[in-house]
């Protein structure tokens, strides 16, 4: 997939918050994992965040760096993505370039000519896409995309001194032809108050005027307070325009200051955590295996489609059959074919035998556990008689891991799949996970489908109310609106079959390709 390497060696580096796999030189990757645990250091200061020890690899977000920014686009399927991230229960992972090449904006949306001044460097797309899985593992509340977007921005031009303290505020020059010229133009009423779908347009104002607009309600003190008065009444369920004229006035005014207010000073805050002490950091050089077999791993932990998942498969099945002693190349195998199962079947039989090479050189693996466990599931779902063997593989895997949301979260569906009422410790699972998963939205809707089914429809409605009060119209929103207005109406059964509908058809269309 990606053309010759310009390392022949890849690194792991485990921090508190990461597992970095690099290809590149051990102190690259080094300095790169202290980089990013300074980066959560940092917003745990700027939100108040206290620190918890991570007990499970499951918790960490695992980066992987490779090549430089068109292989990452590549791999996300946009020429204009310089780096990326997938919220992901049991290991939410990230891409970034290796090589420390920047791109201009204009050319990551097909424009020519280059300016150092406004590159895109992938440092600044990893602070961004970190902040992204901080805001949601942390706060489960709900965020307009503006607001999500601005405030990761304005993460990713974080400076961090030798001293541990860091500066916030500087703009991203980068995005400057929006910012400050005529490249793109979007009201602030149209960023705050419409509920039309996004345009090309809006996405990309989410990323500049959003970062315009957060700057100036943090650093503009007539405005002290509004921003969160604003996103309290979005999460109260206050339609956005009301919502921002309760909180800002005149928009058309806001509009004016936010105009003159770029052009002028901006203003940024230097800051240092308290209790500071660097980073640490543990390096492992990767065996040759592990090496040989990357490129399918992240293929795959990249996700797959109907069209994409036999080729991962049938690259992980040559390594394998090179390298059957190998655990990192069964375990790539098995996960790949399982992918596949997704749409076709017949594969299964390919994948549990993967798994149980895997399992015969490991046998406490974890993931691996996981994976035998899920084959067990998938073959339930026409042989009712297979889930009890799944739990008994998600058993094991919890036993060894406990602080790992993927076996709780699979325990809970044998019995939704089986058709049986799931015990209350199944039930306790499925919280669990949740909690330990907040980013992941399946999770969630499957605990507010639970909570209906237990008629509990103010703890679904609160679960649900992230996706259903979505400032810009979608149809998954409006899918989630019409589950919460069926719950405030006191319909509690009729909201738990319509999002059982929902979740349902969503899943034929995954595993049928369907994109539509």
């Amino acid at each position: 997939m990606f053309p010759s390497a310009a390392y022949a060696e890849w690194w792991e580096a485990k921090t508190d918050h990461f597992i970095v796999y690099s290809e590149s030189s051990a102190a690259d990757a080094k300095e790169f994992a202290e980089k990013m645990e300074r980066v959560d250091i940092s917003l745990r200061s700027l939100q108040n965040v206290d620190f918890s020890p991570i007990k499970s690899d499951s918790q960490r977000l695992t980066v992987f760096r490779t090549g430089d920014t068109r292989d990452i686009g590549r791999l996300a399927g946009s020429g204009s993505v310089a780096g990326f991230y997938i919220p992901r229960l049991g290991g939410s992972v990230s891409f970034t370039p290796a090589k420390n090449e920047k791109r201009g904006t204009g050319e990551l949306l097909g424009a020519r000519g280059r300016s150092s001044k406004t590159d895109l460097d992938p440092q600044s797309v990893m602070f961004h896409e970190y902040t992204h899985h901080f805001m949601f593992q942390h706060f489960s509340a709900a965020y307009p995309s503006w607001y999500v977007e601005g405030f990761a921005e304005t993460a990713a031009t974080m400076v961090l001194n030798d001293d541990g303290s860091f500066h916030l505020g500087n703009p991203p020059q980068y995005r400057s032809d929006a910012l400050f010229g005529n490249y793109i133009n979007v009201p602030v009423e149209r960023l705050l108050a419409s509920r039309n779908k996004p345009t090309g347009e809006d996405f990309y104002a989410y990323y500049s005027v959003g970062w315009l607009l957060n700057h100036y309600l943090t650093f503009e003190p007539s405005r002290k307070g509004q921003l969160k008065q604003y996103l309290r009444a979005i999460n109260a369920g206050t339609a956005p325009a009301e919502a921002a004229r309760a909180a800002f006035g005149d928009l058309d005014k806001l509009n004016r200051e936010l105009i003159k207010y770029k052009s002028g000073r901006l203003p940024g805050v230097q800051v240092r955590p308290a209790n500071y002490s660097p980073p640490q950091v543990t390096m492992r050089r990767l065996a040759s295996d592990e090496e040989a077999v990357m490129d399918v791993v992240m293929r795959s932990k990249r996700g797959v489609d109907k069209k994409l998942a036999p080729d991962v498969a049938r690259d992980a099945q040559q390594i394998a059959q090179r390298l059957p002693g190998s655990f990192a190349a069964q375990l790539a195998l098995a996960e790949a074919e399982l992918d596949w199962s997704d749409f076709d079947a017949s594969r299964l039989p390919a994948a549990e035998a993967a798994v149980d090479r895997a399992l015969a050189i490991k046998p406490d693996s974890i993931d691996a556990q996981i994976i035998k466990g899920r084959i067990h599931f998938e073959r339930g779902r026409t042989d009712k008689a297979q889930m009890a063997a799944a739990r008994t593989w998600f058993s094991k895997a919890f036993e060894n891991d406990s602080d790992h949301p993927t076996p709780l979260y699979y325990n809970y569906l044998t019995y939704y799949y089986e058709g049986v009422t799931p015990p209350e410790s199944a039930v306790i699972g499925l919280e669990k996970a949740y909690d330990m998963a907040l980013f992941d939205p399946e999770v969630r809707l499957v605990l507010a489908r639970q909570l209906l089914a237990e008629k509990k429809g103010p703890l679904a409605r609160s679960i649900l109310m992230p996706y259903a009060i979505a400032p810009h119209e979608s149809k998954n929103a409006k899918k989630m609106r019409d589950v919460v207005d069926l719950i405030e109406a006191n319909k509690v059964d009729e909201a738990y079959k319509k999002l059982s509908a929902d979740m349902a058809e969503a899943e034929r269309k995954r595993r049928s390709g369907d994109d539509s």
